[in-house]
């Protein structure tokens, strides 16, 4: 008020902004705040509300959200931040993760940041024709890979906190269930040990243990990990996975927390997350002969933050050796398969924005941190 325009206040930053931030971040939680019903204008229009689209739904900041979506469906999702303390932040810790994470089936996610009207995934997807171009999806900043070979995988980035709004919307291939997160305390988020990777190896017959390295937490000192949940998945014949990026499929997802949770009924182990130092195992035991295994591993942070690794599978077969008197006796023979970090797509910007900028910047880091 006293410098007159919001402009005005974005050239006296110390005197508008209190709090040890960029002018550049200052000016888009001012801008935010005054101009928030006449931005629209300076950019296309909003389209009306689709049969197919829901209404928005905030997503608050740290808590899981859980839907179910159908076919050719748009669920949309708003999320703002105006905490001052993590606006304070120095640029290596002013970050913001995102994470959506399919508990079966097919989503993409697609996000805009500040600037009012959801991105239309309609106008890049058209499943009755097969058509599919990333470079041409209308209002979107950041989005996943939507060229089919990551269907069925998580999608996950970090990316700087430099708006205090964004505007979501999560795209259906085929019916799914999923689970929305965004966080801007990123240090309370466990991130996956030497790229999520599980192996297996056999101890004794019908005996394997497991092993991984332990979750890790940028920046550090904000949580640590508090225990580790160990699943095991005897799989179907018809249980194949589709593509190194999926693990397995679209309709048995056994790398995210939810795709667990969807395809199991409990823990087959907890592991507390003291009793390692550098790396964790288990054994694991009571496993059938003739089998195929689905191995994988559940970070749990003190916060309550879970993060699932890349998993492992192992095929199980007898066969009997004889020796001079000595009675036949029975092998376990098993080849392990583990899955590497590419099962986890990371989100990529939109060629030609400003912002896609911040987004490649994103990408590295994220490659770095899982």
């Amino acid at each position: 008020q006293r410098l007159g325009s919001p402009l005005a206040c974005c050239s006296h930053r110390p005197m508008c902004c209190p709090w040890r931030s960029t002018t550049a971040l200052c000016c888009s939680v001012l801008l935010a705040h005054v101009w928030r019903g006449r931005a629209q204008s300076y950019y296309d229009e909003c389209d009306g509300q689709y049969e197919n689209v829901e209404k928005p739904v905030e997503l608050a900041n740290g808590e899981a959200s859980v839907r179910e979506i159908k076919a050719n469906s748009t669920q949309r999702w708003t999320y703002s931040n105006f905490n001052m303390t993590s606006m304070a932040q120095n640029d290596t810790a002013r970050k913001i993760i995102i994470s959506l994470e399919p508990c079966y089936g097919i989503v993409y996610l697609f996000v805009r940041k500040n600037i009012p009207c959801h991105p239309d995934p309609y106008s890049c997807i058209n499943l009755a024709t097969g058509f599919r171009d990333a470079t041409v999806c209308r209002r979107t900043h950041f989005m996943s890979v939507i060229d089919g070979s990551k269907d069925g995988s998580p999608t996950f980035f970090q990316i700087s906190l430099s708006t205090v709004r964004y505007y979501i919307s999560v795209f259906a291939a085929t019916d799914a269930r999923y689970t929305l997160n965004m966080i801007d305390d990123v240090g309370a988020w466990p991130r996956r040990g030497n790229d999520g990777l599980v192996s297996a190896a056999v101890v004794e017959t019908s005996k394997v243990m497991l092993n991984w390295a332990v979750a890790t937490y940028f920046p550090e000192g904000i949580s640590e990990t508090k225990v580790y949940y160990v699943y095991a998945v005897r799989l179907r014949p018809e249980d194949n996975i589709t593509a190194p990026a999926v693990f397995l499929r679209p309709g048995k997802i056994l790398n995210t927390y939810c795709g667990l949770l969807n395809n199991t009924d409990r823990p087959d182990d907890t592991i507390d997350a003291q009793l390692c130092d550098s790396s964790c195992n288990t054994t694991l035991q009571g496993l059938l002969s003739g089998s195929t295994y689905a191995f994988n591993v559940v970070a749990e942070s003190a916060r309550g933050f879970r993060m699932a690794y890349s998993g492992a599978t192992l095929q199980t077969t007898w066969s009997a050796v004889d020796a001079v008197n000595v009675p036949a006796r029975r092998l376990l023979e098993t080849t392990s398969v583990p899955m590497d970090s590419t099962d986890m797509q990371v989100a990529g910007a939109v060629l030609g924005s400003v912002l896609g900028i911040v987004g490649m910047a994103g990408m590295v880091l994220l490659r770095f941190t899982t």
